[in-house]
C-alpha cells in the first residue's frame, strides 16, 4: 500500500518520550549512505568526504554503498523501501530526486511522500567542458565547430534525463546544433570516453572533470549559473557568450526514508551540517571544484518542489519520457 506521508510531518503522531529515547541512543551500529552512481563520479566525491566525517557526531561508522542504475532511481528505491530508523540514508541530487519523477512514468516511489529531506550539502552550476584536443576555446569556436559537423559529435551524460542531459538539450537547442546524445550510467565513465576521444562534449558538474582541467586535459568553456563560479572566475558564463537561456543549478543532499523519527532526522541533519563545515571537507570539496555550503532539510523540501515546478514545462515541450 502506497505510504500517504508528507515532508517532516511524518512521524508526529509517535509518542514523544520513545522518540527522545531512540535519538539519545541512536546511532547504535553504522548508518549506510548509498550512493545512486558508480564509485568515482561526482556524487562519489562529495558522499564518501562526508561519511568520513559525520561519525564525529554520531559515533558510528558511515558505510558508503554505491547502487549505480537507472539514473540513481535504484537508490531511491531501495531506500523508500528501508527500514524508517535511520540507518538507512540516501545521497540525491536535484537531478535524481526532481527532474526524474518527471520524466519516469512507472517510478515505485513518490518523492514528496516517500522520503525525509535531510539538508542540501553543496550550491553550485554546470559547466561545459571538452576534450583539450579539440581545436576550440570558447564557447562560440564550439558552436562554430559543431555547426560544420551536424550528427558527427558525440555528448556524454551521467543518464537519460539527468540535470546533465537537460542542460545539453537547453544548449543545443538555444545553439541550434545536431549532437548526439550518449546517455552513460553514471559521469565517470563518460569522462573515462571523452580522454579517450569518444565524446566530445560533457555538461556537468565543476568536481566532475576539476582534475582533469587542471591536467590540461579537458578545458572548459562555459559555465551555466548566472554568475562566474567562484573557484573558475576566469571562465565566462554562456549567457556572457551569447547563450543567456542555457542556464542551469544545481545541488546535492541526502534523504531518509518516510516516517523516520524527526529526532533521529535531528541527529543525522546535524551531522550532515558539521561534516560539511569541518575544514578538511571544505578543502577536499574546493580542491574538487565544489561548493560546500549546508541548508537544512526544510529548505531542501522547498527546494524539490522548487525544482519540481521549473522543470515540469521544460520537460513537456521537450517531450521527453522514459520507461
Amino acid at each position: 500500500m502506497t505510504r500517504r506521508r508528507t515532508f517532516l510531518g511524518a512521524a508526529a503522531a509517535l509518542p514523544l518520550a520513545p522518540l527522545a529515547a531512540r535519538a539519545q541512543s541512536f546511532p547504535t551500529r553504522p548508518v549506510r549512505m548509498v550512493i545512486g552512481f558508480p564509485p568515482g563520479g561526482g556524487s562519489d566525491q562529495v558522499g564518501r568526504p562526508l561519511a568520513a566525517r559525520m561519525p564525529d557526531l554520531l559515533g558510528q561508522q558511515i558505510v558508503v554503498e554505491n547502487r549505480g542504475g537507472a539514473n540513481g532511481n535504484l537508490a531511491l528505491e531501495h531506500t523508500a523501501r528501508s527500514a524508517a530508523d535511520g540507518y538507512t540514508i540516501c545521497h540525491v541530487n536535484n537531478s535524481v530526486i526532481a527532474i526524474n519523477p518527471l520524466l519516469y512514468r512507472n517510478l515505485p516511489f513518490n518523492v514528496l511522500e516517500d522520503f525525509e529531506p535531510l539538508g542540501t550539502v553543496t550550491l553550485g552550476g554546470l559547466i561545459i567542458t571538452v576534450p583539450a584536443t579539440l581545436p576550440v576555446r570558447t564557447l562560440p569556436d564550439f558552436v562554430e565547430y559543431a555547426k560544420a559537423r551536424p550528427g558527427q559529435l558525440n555528448f556524454g551524460s551521467g543518464g537519460q534525463g539527468s540535470i546533465t542531459h537537460l542542460g545539453f538539450e537547453l544548449f543545443v537547442r538555444a545553439a541550434g546544433l545536431n549532437i548526439v546524445h550518449v546517455p552513460y550510467r553514471g559521469s565517470a565513465p563518460a569522462l573515462q570516453d571523452m580522454l579517450g576521444g569518444t565524446i566530445h562534449l560533457m555538461v556537468d558538474g565543476v568536481n566532475v572533470s576539476k582534475a582533469m582541467m587542471d591536467a590540461g586535459r579537458v578545458r572548459a568553456l562555459a559555465f551555466l549559473g548566472p554568475q562566474r563560479h567562484p573557484l573558475l572566475p576566469e571562465l565566462p558564463t554562456a549567457a556572457e557568450q551569447g547563450l543567456p537561456a542555457v542556464l542551469v543549478g544545481g545541488w546535492q543532499g541526502f534523504v531518509a526514508p518516510a516516517r523516520t523519527p524527526p529526532a533521529v532526522l535531528d541527529r543525522l541533519e546535524a551531522s550532515l551540517k558539521h561534516a560539511v563545515e569541518t575544514e578538511e571537507v571544505q578543502r577536499i570539496f574546493t580542491a574538487g571544484g565544489t561548493i560546500g555550503q549546508f541548508q537544512d532539510r526544510r529548505t531542501m523540501a522547498r527546494l524539490i518542489r522548487e525544482e519540481l515546478a521549473r522543470w515540469r514545462p521544460i520537460i513537456a515541450d521537450l517531450g521527453l519520457t522514459l520507461d
